[in-house]
Order: structure tokens, then sequence, then C-alpha cells
């Protein structure tokens, strides 16, 4: 059972920094009526975004366009994993603003997670003396 909150309902629109130990959310379950999902939000180090999906056949991750605004392009980073059977190696040859460059032993064919830092905000301090 989740007890404690605020109960608060509508949109709530903050102008700063919110701090909290934990960050989650409800939402309703997909498949079970009355009941509840509750999922924390993923943590680091960073104001991180990301994108993922799968690529088949093709050598190039095209990146949403808002990202040229979003995000820092000397932090994007790539995680490529094989779908299938045989083992193949699929590499990233190359990053840009609004592409991945994919290079590959085989047909590619692969789930791809690119992650990357905001840049409209201020880089987090992560270690700090409380004052």
């Amino acid at each position: 059972m989740i007890t404690g909150g605020l109960g608060v309902s509508g949109n709530i629109n903050l102008g700063g920094t919110l701090n909290a130990v934990s960050k989650s959310f409800l939402i309703d379950h997909p498949t079970k009526p009355g009941y509840k999902l509750q999922y924390g939000s993923l943590e680091g180090p960073e104001n991180g975004v990301y994108v993922r999906g799968k690529l088949i056949g093709s050598d190039t991750i095209e990146l949403p366009d808002y990202w040229t605004g979003l995000v820092d392009e000397e932090t994007i980073t790539v995680t490529l994993t094989p779908i299938g059977q045989t083992p193949v190696l699929h590499s990233v040859a190359s990053t840009s603003i609004s592409e991945v460059k994919v290079s590959s032993t085989d047909e590619i064919n692969c789930y791809y997670i690119v992650y990357a830092e905001r840049k409209d905000t201020n880089k987090l301090v992560v270690e700090f003396e409380e004052i």
C-alpha cells in the first residue's frame, strides 16, 4: 500500500530546482483495473536524456531535431545490442547532433539507446559539503 503525499492534482509548474530524496510517479495499471503502477525516476550524475529504438537494414540512427537545442553534442554516447543468434559486431562509426552512423560486420539489426547530457540547464554538482 502506498501512503503519504500531498494529494495535489492538476498541473504544477516550477521555475526552479526541486530537490527530493526519491522521485516516483503513479500511473493507472494497464491490465489490472483498480490498480496503480509506481515507477521511479532514473538517477545519475547528470541531467540526461535518451532515445531508444530498433535499427534494421540502415546504418543511420536519426536523432530528434529538438536535440540541437537540448543536448551537448560532446556528451552523446550510444549502446548497440545485436538482435539474433549469430554473433555480429555493430559499432558506432560517428556521432553528430542529428544522427549516429553505425558500421557492422553483417547486415545491421540491433536495438539502440542514445544518451546525452542536457545543455539548457546547469551541470549537477554531484558531491558537496552541506553548509
